[in-house]
């Protein structure tokens, strides 16, 4: 997604260069139209009409660059988990902080390591030679931990960015798992294969997750066109950079944004692919590790 602020701002105006974001951030642009739904060939996709693994952003308050913990702590298998929150202006950032480890200085720097990776899309989305301007864009993010034990914290966060001026506001979703003992970010190659996975996301057996039954439909047909438009190549490619730790380009120093990002909870593994602006920015696939 090596787009400039002004890009961004055209793509948010229509579903057409909201496909272009899509194709260009997996692979290169197969030159075609992915906004014809009703042409795409490919069977429709099995959509589960179950909650979204990841909570809907909640309006956030509260004074200008304040970090406030939130008021319940998670206790969540073997450590405890709080929320805070980074805010500057329109910046609202959640982040989370974890407690209950023997040993406190590992405790601080996986603390810190979080916080950093949190907070790490001010300065690179979509990539790091024009990152937000904190005095002016919108950008709320609330964070979810889905698990913090002994081994490892997985953290959700989903939100939306606004650039000053800009039309429409872009849906965000990004994700995180450390390795506790190591501070080790783990991705979706530590989890499964990329290209079984790129595999799976064209085939006619895949799943995703949408909180919104009514637009079910849809996003169906809108991934249908987006399947038509892509290669199992420029998924994999897509999903061979996701996650953090954020990679650098080849320039060897900007830093851009990942298309995907990816977690796994109780066997099932849970990643996101680009769509255009019209159907959402982004779906999450889910994969079920423990019988495919």
């Amino acid at each position: 997604m090596k787009l400039s602020r002004n890009t961004v701002r055209v793509l948010a105006v229509t579903l057409i260069a909201g496909s272009s974001l899509f194709i260009t951030s997996c692979g290169k642009n197969k030159t075609t139209e992915a906004t014809n739904a009703a042409a795409a060939t490919t069977a429709a996709p099995i959509i589960k009409e179950t909650e979204a693994p990841t909570e809907p952003v909640a309006e956030i308050t509260g004074a200008p660059g304040s970090e406030k913990e939130t008021e319940a702590a998670v206790s969540s298998g073997k450590l405890k988990t709080s929320i805070q929150k980074y805010e500057v202006n329109s910046i609202s950032v959640e982040y989370p902080v974890v407690s209950g480890m023997e040993n406190s200085s590992q405790q601080d720097k996986l603390n810190e390591h979080l916080k950093e990776n949190a907070l790490s899309i001010l300065k690179n989305y979509p990539d790091s030679k024009e990152p937000m301007d904190e005095s002016q864009d919108t950008l709320e993010v609330k964070c979810t931990v889905i698990s913090a034990d002994s081994g490892r914290v997985t953290v959700t966060y989903e939100g939306y960015y606004n650039m000053k001026g800009a039309a429409h506001p872009n849906n965000l979703f990004y994700t995180n798992t450390v390795d506790v003992k190591s501070l080790k970010d783990l991705s979706l190659k530590d989890a499964a294969d990329p290209y079984t996975m790129a595999t799976y996301a064209l085939s006619e057996e895949v799943a995703f997750v949408t909180a919104d039954p009514e637009a079910a439909k849809a996003v169906a047909e809108g991934l249908k066109a987006v399947q038509k438009d892509m290669t199992v190549e420029q998924y994999q490619e897509c999903l061979e950079k996701a996650d953090f730790p954020l990679k650098k380009g080849s320039d060897g120093k900007t830093v851009t944004w990942p298309a995907s990002f990816s977690y796994e909870s109780e066997g099932t593994l849970y990643y996101s692919v680009p769509v255009p602006h019209a159907l959402g920015d982004y779906i999450i696939i889910e994969y079920d590790i423990t019988t495919k």
